[in-house]
């Protein structure tokens, strides 16, 4: 692992000074749009080739991030195995990769054909080699009985690979199921809702795979594949892990090769976006099956979390802590373009550090933990490890901001700069309310707290809000250059990187100086892990 001493040299080196912050009226004014620009430029740097959490370069980018800490004047959170005070919390992973050894083939009665590798198909996860397993049409797989779709019943999957639409049943352009169920199933996020119905995991199929829909078929070429790569899993500790296949493969296919699936079927689906549901049903396809053949490899490896803490003034609220935090990383090239990860999350980061100073410079009532995570574009592998072996008892964190994208607009909010807030109400209502009067009073940049619900599961906070702990995302959406090689720092909107940073700053401060903590006094609330 290199020093901190090492990095201070690489910092120099590239023309980035670890900054000292002038007199300012508020501690906020010191989150410049300039320091935060000189960070995003490093994090999202060639030098560091896309901070992979298993790569020399996210090793740098945490160092470099330790090194702004104790410039500030953050103290480290965590000890080591020696006791000794350290910035760096161990995480463990396990590195797999998937081979494909066969590739998907369709069996039909017109013959056989081959999937081929991303132009289309794209590997969502591995699972055991299948040979000829028939397959089974259960249109959007939805069981919803008490609400009168049911699309799963009486259908036999055990063996069987299952065909599924993406998204929710639609009749004259209006959801069949009410809106609140229909939003649940919305897009891919409501893919992984669809396969955690409890009916579903009881008949799980041999492999899934799932036809893409307009939105997904027009992003095909930014969609990631696991065939061939590598993914990250956590494990908890430093014992070696095991290499485990999932119980049944995912894929996505579109165009030709989805139709050919139905090609003189009782029915054909594939078209359901513009005929609507006449015909609809779900059923055994005849005469068609696929084989695939999978193999899975792996080791084990180390990465590692930064964590810093300010202590809080009051001794009466000592052990009451805010957290604010965001990931650190970010993903692997595509084909032999870097992608950098500017915003996705170079700027959260960049965010993270300068509140983190400007807290330091004057310290609130309450403690703040500032946390910087790895692995997050794996699953929340980071803050999974973070929450389960934290450097104070979880039920002492009152609360969680995260900053994963906060330097660019996506399309719906391009003319207004709108950002996204989500989750702050799913845990208490209050928190959105103090947002939205922080925000008055002081930054006063629109924001938009309902329209993003469905990316709640999408980054770290998740890992917070499981154990019943009030969060709010700080988010840009998903703008065109989400996790693509354009993701870079010349394109990014520094103006908003600090307004937003200086926004967090000033709901943490609210957070921490206020007479009662936020979080509902019940306790944790576990929930289910994604």
């Amino acid at each position: 692992m290199r020093t901190l001493a090492t990095v201070a040299v690489v910092v120099s080196t590239l023309g980035v000074q670890v900054p000292s912050s002038p007199p300012a009226a508020r501690p906020s004014d010191t989150i410049t749009r300039q320091e935060l620009r000189d960070h995003v430029y490093f994090l999202a740097s060639d030098f560091l080739g896309g901070r992979r959490p298993d790569d020399s370069g996210f090793t740098v980018a945490a160092e470099y991030a330790a090194c702004q800490f104790k410039a500030a004047g953050v103290r480290p959170a965590m000890t080591d195995a020696e006791g000794t005070p350290t910035y760096f919390q161990k995480v463990y992973l396990t590195q797999r990769t998937t081979r494909v050894d066969k590739p998907f083939t369709l069996k039909t009665p017109a013959g056989e054909q081959a999937f081929a590798p991303l132009d289309d198909l794209k590997l969502v996860s591995a699972g055991p080699s299948l040979t000829d397993v028939p397959m089974v049409f259960v249109g959007y797989g939805i069981s919803e009985p008490d609400y009168g779709w049911d699309d799963i019943k009486d259908i036999s999957l055990k063996g069987k690979v299952a065909v599924m639409l993406i998204g929710t049943p639609q009749r004259d352009g209006k959801p069949v199921l009410p809106d609140a169920i229909d939003k649940k199933y919305q897009s891919i996020v409501g893919l992984g809702r669809k396969a955690s119905n409890p009916r579903l995991r009881e008949n799980i199929p041999a492999a899934l795979v799932v036809i893409a829909d307009k939105e997904h078929a027009e992003a095909w070429d930014r969609l990631s594949t696991i065939a061939g790569e590598t993914q990250l899993r956590y494990r908890p500790g430093p014992a070696p892990g095991r290499i485990t296949v999932p119980p049944a493969a995912v894929a996505l296919v579109k165009g030709a090769r989805a139709a050919a699936i139905f090609a003189d079927q009782e029915y054909d689906p594939t078209g359901i976006a513009s005929k609507g549901l006449a015909g609809y049903r779900t059923f055994a396809l005849k005469d068609v099956s696929l084989s695939l053949g999978l193999g899975v490899t792996g080791k084990d490896l180390e990465s590692m979390n930064v964590v810093g803490v300010v202590p809080g003034t009051d001794p009466n609220v000592a052990n009451q802590y805010v957290s604010v935090g965001a990931h650190l990383d970010h993903i692997p090239p595509g084909g032999s373009q870097i992608r950098n990860g500017a915003d996705d999350n170079a700027s959260g980061c960049a965010g993270v550090i300068e509140i983190a100073e400007a807290v330091a410079l004057q310290p609130l009532r309450r403690p703040v933990l500032f946390c910087l995570w790895t692995a997050e574009e794996s699953g929340l592998l980071g803050s999974r490890h973070f929450i389960s072996a934290p450097p104070v008892p979880m039920d002492r964190v009152t609360v969680n901001i995260n900053l994963d994208s906060i330097g660019r607009s996506d399309a719906a909010s391009a003319k207004t700069r709108t950002h996204y807030v989500v989750g702050s109400a799913q845990v208490t209502p209050e928190l959105k309310a103090l947002i939205a009067s922080v925000n008055a009073r002081t930054v006063k940049w629109p924001l938009d707290f309902e329209s993003q619900e469905d990316s709640m599961r999408g980054s770290d906070h998740f890992s917070f809000h499981g154990l019943g702990i009030p969060t709010a995302f700080f988010f840009s959406g998903r703008p065109e250059t989400l996790h693509a090689p354009t993701d870079d720092p010349e394109t990014v909107d520094y103006e908003k990187v600090q307004r937003i940073s200086q926004l967090a700053y000033e709901v943490a401060a609210e957070l921490s100086n206020r007479d009662t903590s936020i979080r509902p006094p019940a306790g944790p609330v576990k929930q289910p892990m994604p």
